[in-house]
């Protein structure tokens, strides 16, 4: 299996596994409810926002592409699943994941108003008043805390390759890349996605209530040798932000 970046020109074959992956998932479904009887607008809506993940600062995404003597393999090469990561922060060790571009400023400006005029006139799918609580309630406060760090935005893995790895595969990637950077990767799991992260070492650092059945997690990742650089340990898969020390007065 093959893990390389995504390009352009791979976005019809990632925008079905993005609205497969998450067309069942509790949140989303809350998000959506008429995605059902507006399916079009929602697709539509995906792929603009793939589009823009595409050209924001400090977004990378990745693919899994199946190869000859994979399992999966059926003749050709098939995107399996992706990932975007995005790299905050303004160390010394970003500025290459941060890079921008004349092109790339002109897309995202052109992409917030194609994105905007979705949403205000033409989405069907989705409950802006569900957006909005979920926005005003999923506001984690440990991000004020970190000043670089990796961020896993998005994951998603075709349904019909789903338990053989390749998420796995996908995060570990991203966890090379922060590892490297001697960085911490964080994310917000989804109810499905939390078995996975913890297997691979993240653990929840704030849990946060949406509404009542419904809770955003926070979680984070500290590379092999910098544990206890960012957190503490609790009980469980659990653990708390270390706080920043300062100078007295």
């Amino acid at each position: 299996m093959l893990i390389r970046p995504l390009l352009r020109e791979d976005l019809p074959a990632v925008a079905p596994i993005v609205h497969d992956t998450f067309s069942n998932d509790e949140l989303f479904t809350w998000l959506y409810p008429h995605q059902e009887k507006y399916p079009n607008d929602l697709r539509r809506f995906q792929l603009i926002r793939l589009r823009s993940r595409l050209v924001q600062l400090g977004s990378h995404g990745f693919v899994a592409e199946s190869e000859a003597g994979d399992a999966e393999w059926n003749g050709a090469p098939e995107i399996l699943g992706f990932a975007f990561y995005i790299r905050e922060g303004n160390d010394e060790k970003a500025a290459k994941w941060r890079q921008d571009s004349i092109a790339k400023r002109l897309d995202r400006y052109l992409l917030s108003w194609e994105q905007w005029y979705e949403e205000k006139a033409l989405d069907r799918a989705s409950d802006p008043a569900r957006a909005k609580m979920m926005h005003a309630a999923t506001q984690y406060s440990f991000y004020s805390q970190l000043e670089s760090y990796w961020y896993l935005g998005l994951l998603g893995v075709s349904p019909k390759h789903q338990r053989r790895g390749i998420g796995a595969r996908l995060v570990a990637h991203g966890q090379k890349i922060a590892a490297e950077d001697k960085m911490p990767v964080t994310l917000e799991a989804s109810v499905m996605g939390r078995g996975l992260y913890a297997k691979l070492g993240f653990l929840e650092i704030e849990r946060l209530k949406i509404v009542d059945g419904l809770e955003g997690v926070a979680m984070l990742w500290e590379p092999e040798g910098t544990e206890g650089t960012w957190l503490v340990r609790g009980e469980g898969e659990k653990a708390k932000l270390k706080k920043k020390e300062t100078e007295s007065s």
